[in-house]
Formats: C-alpha cells, structure tokens, sequence
C-alpha cells in the first residue's frame, strides 16, 4: 500500500473522547517513550491527533491534508510543503517555530510542540510545528500496518481513505467513509 495516497479520517460520531489516541501518538513520534512518560509530559508534548469536546460532542482533530493548504501558503520558510498525492509535507528541520501554519490551519490540526530530534541549528530546544504524518517513522521502526490512533482506538474512530476521496467528500459534503463505499459499490 502506498501511504502516500491515504489520509486519515476519523469518524466523530464514534468518539467516546477516552484521549487514548492523543496519548498513543505522542508515544509513536517521541522514541522510547512510555504511555506513563506520555501521561506525565502530555503538558510540554503535543500530540497530532486533538480530541475536541463541546457538550456531548467529541470529535478528533488532525490533518485534513487540504487541497490548496492554508498551513503550507503561510509558511515563510517551506518547512511545509504539498506532495504531489495532496498530502502536507513538514521539513521540521527548516521550522523556524513561528506559528503561522498554526493560525492559519482552519481546523486546528497544526500544533507547536518541543521536538528534541529536530536539529536546525538552534542551541537550544525550541517548538516547532506538528500535524498528522501517519506515524511514517514508527510504523517503519515498529513494523507496523496501521498508525497509533488507529492502533489504540477502542472504538474504531479512525479510517484510512484516499487523500483524493476524502477531498471530494468535503467538497460534496459528504462522509468520505460514504464516499468510499459509493466507489465499491460502483465497482462491484
């Protein structure tokens, strides 16, 4: 499967907001960390996954990997970029930690988070900018098929869809799980 080609899509009806998502991410993008060293740094680490929660409503938060990404035309140093598939590209290494891609993402899915790997020739740790990257580097070290959230989710929140569908059911307005069974049953 080329990853490439998928984006995450998290079904909030299904949400129960146990955070367990959250606190699995920062796990999979901090080597060597633990669920208990995640529980007790969840204030200085950022997860990429946000679970919101207004009333009765909770629905999780990450990357929508936007067609024209507002994240990606505020950077003023291409730390992000687009892929060619659609999907937002972060060189953490050029982030200058300024927040703009953070104010302009409509969906608050980039957050600023200290990132003690990323060496960029400041002296000192600094925050730089964080969104979905369908945990590349842990699935590779882990061997893994899925990501973390979708790994830890007891209530099964988490889908991959194709970065192309999940951008022609938001133009719709549509589910994108919707859309991909639309696709499947054309196909039959």
């Amino acid at each position: 499967m080329n990853w490439e080609d998928f984006s995450i899509y998290a079904d909030g009806r299904l949400c129960k907001g146990c955070l367990k998502c959250e606190l699995s991410c920062i796990v999979a993008h901090h080597e060597g960390m633990t669920l208990k060293d995640a529980i007790k740094e969840r204030k200085h680490l950022q997860p990429r996954v946000h679970v919101v929660k207004s009333g009765d409503v909770k629905m999780p938060v990450q990357c929508r990997h936007c067609e024209e990404a507002p994240c990606v035309q505020a950077c003023p140093t291409q730390a992000m970029s687009q892929g060619e598939r659609g999907e937002i590209l972060l060189l953490q290494e050029y982030c200058a930690g300024c927040g703009l891609c953070v104010m302009a993402c409509p969906f608050g899915a980039v957050s600023l988070s200290y990132d003690a790997h990323v060496h960029s020739g400041f002296t000192e740790p600094h925050k730089v900018a964080a969104n979905c990257d369908l945990c590349r580097e842990w699935r590779a070290r882990e061997g893994k098929e899925v990501t973390a959230c979708m790994e830890c989710c007891p209530a099964q929140v988490f889908h991959l869809v194709r970065t192309k569908d999940l951008h022609e059911a938001l133009r719709q307005g549509i589910s994108p799980l919707e859309m991909a069974s639309r696709s499947s049953c054309a196909k039959e």
